[in-house]
């Protein structure tokens, strides 16, 4: 385990059209209390204007007269429109964010545009939609499957979120997990303590652990758990049931596909997924002083 927690440079959160306004605030608020940069990425689902130029397609208008041949034109002004609603609305909920604040408007393929825009040092915010419904669609699968393809961390955040205050947990396999420094970075920002869930049964008393309390003033307890069946929500919230946290930090790959998305519906707190040690750069790791 390196000696400095991980850090992050930048939050880019994936907007479309209807996003709601607390997910533009709760952006701002993540971004203003790790002291990181904001990027508004308006998604704009460029497979409607591939289907108007298909010759012969149609859409179905129920109150306007049945079928009529896709408009172009109009659907590219109504794209128009609706990124410049949201960028009003981004751009009023960022303005006394300190730190810099962007807002872009992204056309294409999903996974091309995360990994063209995001970098290591990122975290690409996901909200996941109210409805099973939205959840299930092709197009929010396509979402989380792009940014989970790019080089940034993912943070999964539920429609509702009961907590806003209370430890930052780190769901470790081993005594070096890297979940655990971006745990820390984070709980020292927040001013909270770190919770360690030791998953694979690890040794409590690790002398790197209890390094990284005297060096960074943070408060840290251990939780040890047997192997965690973080995939199913009834287990996972039976593991969590006395701490009350506000975040959950994990490593990709540590457990199963749909474990961090269980976490996030069964906790109702965010999820940041970060990369495995081994896949992130040496930039990316900073001083403790750039987290206050």
């Amino acid at each position: 385990m390196s000696r400095e927690p991980h850090s992050f440079k930048r939050l880019v959160l994936g907007l479309q059209p209807g996003a709601h306004d607390r997910t533009m605030r709760l952006a701002v608020e993540l971004a203003d209390l790790l002291h990181l940069d904001l990027l508004g990425l308006f998604l704009e689902d460029t497979s409607l204007l591939d289907l108007a130029g298909i010759p012969f397609s149609r859409e179905f208008r129920p109150l306007g007269g049945g079928w009529h041949t896709l408009d172009l034109d109009r659907l590219l002004h109504d794209f128009e429109l609706a990124a410049r609603s949201i960028e009003r609305k981004f751009m009023g909920a960022a303005k006394r964010l300190p730190t810099g604040c962007q807002f872009e408007v992204a056309r294409g393929s999903l996974a091309k545009t995360f990994a063209s825009v995001s970098r290591r040092d990122d975290i690409v915010m996901i909200v996941e939609p109210q409805s099973s419904a939205e959840r299930a669609t092709q197009q929010f699968s396509w979402l989380l499957e792009a940014a989970f393809q790019s080089a940034a961390a993912v943070m999964l955040v539920p429609p509702h979120i009961t907590r806003t205050k209370g430890p930052v947990v780190a769901i470790a396999t081993s005594p070096d997990d890297p979940s655990i420094h971006a745990a820390a970075a984070i709980a020292l920002a927040a001013k909270e303590e770190l919770v360690i869930v030791e998953a694979d049964g690890h040794d409590a008393d690790d002398p790197l652990v209890r390094e990284l309390a005297t060096n960074t003033g943070l408060t840290i307890k251990r939780v040890a758990e047997a192997r965690l069946g973080l995939a199913d929500p009834t287990a996972c919230a039976m593991a969590f049931r006395q701490i009350q946290e506000r975040l959950v930090v994990m490593t990709r790959g540590a457990f199963a596909d749909g474990a961090a998305s269980a976490i996030a519906a069964a906790r109702r707190v965010p999820v940041l997924v970060i990369e495995p040690m081994g896949m992130v750069a040496d930039e990316v790791v900073v001083r403790p002083t750039a987290v206050h």
